[in-house]
């Protein structure tokens, strides 16, 4: 079951790099969406397969999970406005790249979230 978390707390215009992004907006145990100046757009701990339309440029999704065998990465689609599906996948705290950073200065979709193993 998916959980849903809207926050409209005032933050920064926009996160210079990954050190910069509010790690206490994004609860420990979910996945975020951030999408400024709302720190975070959505999060959820669960998987999600419904799609979240967003502007590039400033945004981005970040993996904030426990580590747990087997389910604790984030596998994720995404397209930007006029282009072809791609997958990403992010590691949890402590292992690896978590955030991937929406830099295109077009819409966004992420299609699907999913926990899964290693990437």
């Amino acid at each position: 079951m998916a959980l849903l978390t809207l926050a409209a707390a005032a933050a920064p215009a926009q996160a210079a790099s990954a050190a910069d992004i509010p790690v206490d907006r994004c609860k420990r145990g979910n996945f975020c969406i951030y999408d400024p100046p709302r720190y975070p757009l959505w999060q959820y701990s669960g998987n999600i397969s419904y799609t979240h339309t967003f502007d590039g440029g400033s945004s981005w999704i970040r993996n904030n999970g426990y580590r747990v065998a087997g389910a604790d990465h984030i596998r994720f689609t995404y397209h930007y406005f006029g282009e072809a599906k791609k997958t990403g996948c992010l590691h949890p705290p402590g292992d690896g790249t978590t955030i991937k950073k929406f830099t295109k200065k077009k819409r966004v979709n992420i299609n699907s979230v999913t926990w899964v193993g290693a990437c």
